[in-house]
């Protein structure tokens, strides 16, 4: 919304492409509805609804409901509600957001196991994440989204039983000496103490130290299993929520072939662009927290960055122009990514939440287990995509969204190595799952 609102005010035609059917985002999900009101802060209501009404309001095409399942030759194919289009584009902005890292466990497909994103989402629509508004919350993991859903968890009146801390305390404690640059966005620090704060006035039991967390059910879960001190503990429970960090979403960059780094603190791999989004693909942007993982503010910068950046490569508007336009904003986005670099040690995933049994399902769509992983590279496999063709991981309609991380952790994890060295899924078009009948429409027109 951002980068259409921008590329509009320096002249440009912008279609915005939309999976969901209101804009806002992940961010502002829903925020037009009258529920969200109630269930988002005040000032994060308003900052939502200013850009919503801003980018209703910029003349650029909208819509809603569309899938993209393919981007080549400056051309996006897609179904905009049930039809199949394609535009063509002199250049593209790609948002495909950020998501939470997958760590499969034993009992992670069972009912009643949610992830932090999509808990926020269920209590934003509904008002609560449980069949029974009595029912206990588990929360487990080691994120600031979790932080932030424990609040908005206690605000409508969820019971929390436990949070099951993940996280490492040696490198929380490492990372101390970084929290002098989180100073530099002091309303953000002030904030996530309160939420901390908050937690503390509400006497949620936290236990530190957690291992082999497991979900106890069948048609929905009904306990919560753990280790803590060489103990184990059990909690009743119908909804246990856990959340282990947030990764870019790479399976579109990725396919466009965009060249990739990896981080080694937060262990995922990210797009590299400029500092207007610009990829090495010539024309393809990417923008928000696909690249790096910064936060809602900054994804906003990020995409006004981007929309200047267009119209500047495309000739609209000169390059003194595009640096007038983005001086300020630069600034900002950089005083932003100092402050919150803080939280990329303070939140950094602890390597042992990657220690799968052997029996846990890790890819969901072809039912893989981590012990077939683990035997693929025994026989051989060197890298994710040759235990791909060794056990179908990843081949499924998903194409390693939610079993790719995972993968590689174990892969590298019975090689001794770090998970860099095992390379990415391989992905291709189309990203999406697409009906041979829509296909077929749309390369029958041409």
């Amino acid at each position: 919304m951002a980068a259409a609102c921008s590329a509009r005010e320096c002249g440009l035609e912008v279609v915005v492409l939309d999976d969901q059917t209101t804009p806002g985002g992940q961010l502002f999900r829903h925020i037009e509805s009258p529920l969200a009101q109630t269930k988002i802060d005040s000032k994060e209501y308003q900052q939502g609804l200013e850009l919503i009404n801003s980018f209703r309001g910029s003349g650029a095409w909208y819509y809603p409901k569309t899938i993209v399942w393919g981007i080549e030759s400056h051309q996006v194919s897609c179904t905009v509600d049930g039809t199949p289009t394609i535009f063509q584009s002199l250049s593209i902005i790609i948002a495909p957001g950020a998501m939470e890292r997958p760590v499969p466990f034993p009992g992670w497909t069972i009912p009643g196991v949610l992830g932090a994103g999509g808990a926020e989402i269920i209590l934003r629509g509904n008002g609560t994440v449980t069949r029974n508004a009595e029912d206990p919350v588990v929360l487990a993991g080691n994120g600031p989204l979790l932080l932030l859903l424990a609040n908005h968890l206690l605000d409508s009146g969820a019971k929390i039983a436990a949070w099951l801390d993940t996280g490492s305390w040696s490198k929380r404690i490492r990372s101390l000496p970084r929290m002098f640059s989180a100073l530099g966005d002091f309303p953000y620090l002030s904030k996530g103490m309160g939420m901390a704060l908050k937690i503390v006035k509400n006497k949620i039991p936290i236990v530190s130290g957690i291992k082999n967390i497991e979900a106890v059910g069948e048609e929905h879960i009904k306990a919560v299993l753990y280790e803590a001190k060489g103990k184990k503990h059990e909690i009743k429970s119908s909804c246990l929520i856990r959340h282990e960090g947030i990764i870019p979403r790479i399976h579109i960059p990725n396919a466009l072939e965009v060249e990739l780094q990896w981080d080694q603190e937060q262990r995922y791999w990210y797009p590299i662009t400029n500092q207007f989004g610009a990829t090495s693909k010539d024309g393809i942007y990417l923008i928000g927290d696909a690249g790096h993982v910064d936060g809602g503010d900054a994804s906003q910068l990020k995409g006004y960055l981007a929309g200047v950046d267009v119209a500047r490569y495309l000739g609209i508007i000169s390059l003194g122009e595009a640096a007038y336009r983005s001086k300020k904003v630069l600034q900002e986005l950089k005083a932003i990514q100092r402050a919150r670099s803080f939280l990329r040690y303070i939140f950094a995933p602890n390597p042992n939440i990657f220690q799968i049994p052997d029996k846990t399902i890790v890819c969901r769509c072809e039912m893989v287990t981590a012990e077939e992983i683990r035997k693929a590279v025994k026989e051989g496999a060197t890298n994710v995509n040759e235990v791909k063709l060794y056990t179908r991981c990843g081949m499924g309609p998903c194409q390693g969204r939610m079993c790719g991380p995972a993968l590689a952790e174990i892969t590298a994890g019975e090689l001794s190595r770090s998970p860099s060295s095992v390379g990415t899924l391989q992905v291709r078009h189309p990203f999406r799952p697409v009906s041979l009948e829509n296909y077929c429409k749309l390369h029958s027109a041409e």
